[in-house]
């Protein structure tokens, strides 16, 4: 039976790269596998998607501000 991943977490250290020529970008992942073990790997985005994760993660830090009690 195949080992599954549980879930992505970003890589400590690691930078995003954006490839213009692509039109991609990249970000360090860390794979968490259901055995316990652990593999590198990149999460790859293109242009739209690169947009789009960060309206999502400028919402995520909007809600934490808001929990913590700072500006809405």
């Amino acid at each position: 039976m195949p080992v599954k991943a549980t879930h992505a977490t970003l890589s400590a250290g690691g930078d995003a790269v954006y490839d213009p020529r692509a039109r991609q970008g990249s970000i360090p992942v860390k794979f968490h596998l259901d055995d316990g073990s652990i593999l590198d790997g990149a999460l790859i985005l293109t242009s739209v998607e690169v947009e789009w994760l960060h309206q999502q993660t400028s919402r995520l830090v909007d809600a934490h501000e808001r929990a913590l009690g700072g500006t809405p």
